[in-house]
């Protein structure tokens, strides 16, 4: 991309808010980061090599690119969806940047060598009027807004909420168990986790609050006797009807093998 000052500098900034946005642990940054990534730099990459050859209006290159970056995002969508790492912010922070870096090599290929000075990226959008810069103000304000509330879950009439639990073998060693409750009730709850080991009654016991779309985990110390199995039972209550069994899991450790 040598020569081409606003292809370099739009793979620079995918890479750069990429990083931003998948490293940095403050969300308004993040956020902040992720609009351009998202919304401008992939089309922005895909109309420059589209129409290599023509001069487009700033306002109908911006409408391009925003439109080209969201049709990107849909597809993406179902490339992510099909690898096991799914979508995830780590993978979107490392597609994006892909898609961007490789349609800006194609549009560099596609124009040639420059025969007059190489524009900015900036440049190339034009001096935006005021018309232009409020209704892209708006936009903006707009994907953060719409972004924000995509993340928090929120009350549905005449909807039921539910509620998940769920135990594991720890990965660090077979005499643990990870215990998690999920939340995807509408309003915030109370829980009383149980967790009993064997036939002793050795108990654990946690007090939990969620909020919706919460979730918390616990690992469980199982010590079996060499050539033993302990049966672990994780019995989840609500605060609210204490006496009643909301939820149970119940496992083996260490796991039986089906093989010889």
């Amino acid at each position: 991309m040598r020569g081409h000052r606003d292809l370099t500098l739009a793979s620079l900034a995918a890479v750069v808010c990429a990083l931003v946005a998948a490293l940095v642990p403050w969300e308004l940054i993040r956020l902040v980061a992720a609009l351009p990534l998202t919304l401008f730099l992939p089309g922005y990459a895909i109309v420059t090599a589209a129409f290599y050859e023509r001069e487009l209006a700033p306002p109908k290159r911006l409408t391009l690119s925003v439109a080209a970056s969201l049709m990107v995002l849909v597809l993406g969508t179902l490339v992510l969806n099909v690898f096991p790492f799914g979508l995830r912010t780590a993978s979107w922070a490392v597609f994006l940047p892909l898609v961007v870096i490789g349609v800006c090599a194609w549009a560099a290929l596609r124009r040639g060598r420059p025969s007059r000075r190489p524009r900015s990226l900036l440049a190339s959008l034009g001096r935006p009027t005021a018309r232009t810069a409020v209704l892209v103000g708006a936009a903006i304000l707009i994907s953060a807004a719409a972004v924000a509330l995509a993340q928090k879950p929120l009350p549905a009439k005449n909807a039921d909420g539910f509620t998940v639990l769920w135990m594991l073998p720890a990965d660090s060693r077979e005499e643990a168990v990870v215990v998690g409750v999920e939340s995807n009730e509408q309003d915030p709850a109370s829980y009383r986790l149980e967790v009993s080991i064997g036939a002793e009654g050795q108990s654990q016991t946690e007090e939990i609050e969620l909020d919706p779309g919460e979730g918390e985990t616990f690992e469980v110390e199982v010590p079996s006797p060499p050539g033993s199995r302990r049966r672990v039972v994780a019995s989840l209550y609500r605060e609210d009807r204490p006496g009643h069994l909301f939820r149970r899991v119940t496992r083996w450790l260490p796991r039986q093998s089906t093989f010889p």
